[in-house]
């Protein structure tokens, strides 16, 4: 119990630190945490976060590999390198994770964020909404924050989908019928 309530500690210190703006002093903690409990993969998901933070995605990369290492189902861990895997344009990868996510935690709003996210970067804003949409009325027992953080998202994403004109392709044919008569007359006074 005691020992429960260092490995807590610790990581409540390294994110308050982040809170702060002191991601140096978060990675700290959190690096304690992961030497003293190697075998819990918070510590090191709270690494990653502390060196996105940072924007210091490859570390951030292989700290969220290793909390996969302890625990393969540890869905937030997984989604968050699946948008990690996206920056660096490894797709297949990106989408291979973040399914596995989804699949392991249906449920986890965050999951849902990432997801979101995912598409988001991509261009597909209605597939965002749809996911953002699909959590956010699931049954998610999320914090008030992530709640928050999917709402915003999901502002974003419906903006974008307004803002997308869908039509098709003008038919050059009718372009032509246009022209034709301009064309008829510019040969009358040139000639």
């Amino acid at each position: 119990m005691l020992e429960s309530m260092k490995y807590q500690m610790l990581l409540d210190e390294g994110y308050s630190a982040i809170r702060r703006g002191d991601p140096e002093a978060a990675l700290n903690h959190f690096r304690r945490a992961c030497e003293s409990y190697p075998d819990r993969p918070q510590a090191y998901f709270a690494v990653a976060v502390a060196s996105l933070e940072q924007n210091d995605g490859d570390q951030a990369i292989e700290a969220l590999q290793k909390a996969l290492a302890v625990d393969p189902t540890y869905a937030i861990a997984r989604a968050y390198l699946g948008v990690e895997y996206l920056k660096r344009h490894r797709l297949s990868e990106a989408q291979q994770e973040l399914d596995q996510a989804l699949a392991d935690a249906p449920h986890d709003l965050l999951v849902h964020i990432k997801y979101a996210e995912y598409y988001f970067r991509l261009g597909f804003y209605h597939r965002s909404v749809e996911m953002l949409e699909k959590g956010l009325k699931g049954p998610h027992h999320a914090k008030e924050h992530v709640v928050l953080m999917a709402r915003q998202l999901l502002t974003q994403a419906r903006q974008k989908c307004k803002s997308i004109v869908l039509r098709d392709p003008p038919d050059p044919r009718h372009l032509l019928r246009f022209l034709s008569p301009f064309w008829r007359r510019r040969k009358r006074v040139l000639a």
